[in-house]
């Protein structure tokens, strides 16, 4: 048996450009692309809230990955939506619009076998949104991940949810947003938050050259797997801390005694990701085994 994963966070509809073309009417959200990367390992339930319009095909894709979604709600308003264009010589996104729709007002409510899951992972969503998750969980392992936009605007309750997780998924633009020291510092600066609070390891995702799992007692890095062709990046760090939360799951460990095996399957889970647009790489026959990453 596995530890079952509860996975909070956004629900969207994506239009997505890139170097290899467009994709429009493609489903994502953080809460998506960590459930679908996390379900091979464990039982999965996501919380997150979708409209009408794209219920039926997010139940037929749950229902295909076998995730759980007792806690997701749905709303007569759309389903939130977003529009980006990937930049792939910087590897940030080089152009966002986003429609919030039912996603504006909604807070995420766990209840049953999402409460009480083992493993909770907290989507990057606003802070306020993330505490109330935590508030509800009686998980023993919190996984968490933030944005720039929060950490600037909200950096209080950004630094509670940090000190309440057990592993902390930035990139170096995050980390030093977060940390107030230089993005190429990033060692120090993940070193530096550990023992805050309950944290004990911090995941620097640094996009085509891999990740990093650093605690108080050293650095653990691994490069991308890797990939024919980099389609669409999008999803590829919510993928990678679904391998990773999902391979813990599996063994039944804390996060600190699992490091190299745990990495290893999230930058295979990103690669997968990032392999096809939209979140279809996650969902290939044998796509658990595959190989291949980007860490975005």
């Amino acid at each position: 048996m596995a530890w079952p994963i509860t996975a909070t966070g956004t629900v969207t509809i994506d239009d997505v450009t890139t170097p290899h073309g467009r994709s429009t009417e493609q489903q994502g959200g953080s809460a998506v692309y960590f459930s679908l990367a996390a379900a091979p390992f464990a039982p999965v339930h996501l919380v997150g809230i979708v409209g009408r319009d794209a219920e039926e095909r997010l139940r037929r894709t749950a229902a295909w990955a076998g995730v759980a979604l007792d806690g997701l709600e749905v709303s007569a308003r759309p389903t939130f939506r977003w529009r980006a264009t990937h930049d792939f010589e910087s590897w940030v996104t080089a152009c966002e619009e986003a429609d919030e729709g039912a996603y504006e007002s909604w807070r995420p409510r766990l209840r049953g076998a999402a409460a009480d899951a083992e493993v909770l992972f907290l989507g990057s969503m606003p802070p306020a949104s993330q505490l109330e998750a935590l508030s509800q969980s009686r998980a023993r392992v919190v996984g968490a991940d933030s944005m720039t936009v929060y950490i600037g605007s909200q950096h209080e309750r950004v630094v509670r949810v940090v000190e309440a997780a057990d592993v902390l998924f930035l990139n170096r633009a995050e980390l030093a947003a977060l940390s107030g020291r230089p993005a190429d510092d990033w060692r120090e600066a993940a070193r530096g938050l550990c023992g805050r609070g309950r944290l004990r390891v911090v995941v620097v995702k640094a996009g085509p050259l891999g990740a990093a799992c650093v605690t108080a007692d050293g650095v653990v890095e691994r490069a991308a797997h890797p990939v024919g062709a980099v389609i669409d990046p999008t999803g590829a760090g919510d993928a990678l801390a679904g391998g990773f939360l999902g391979a813990c799951a599996q063994a039944e460990v804390e996060p600190l005694d699992h490091l190299v095996e745990a990495l290893d399957a999230g930058l295979r889970r990103a690669a997968q990701a990032i392999s096809r647009f939209g979140p279809d790489g996650l969902l290939a026959p044998g796509a658990e085994d595959g190989a291949a990453s980007t860490a975005g």
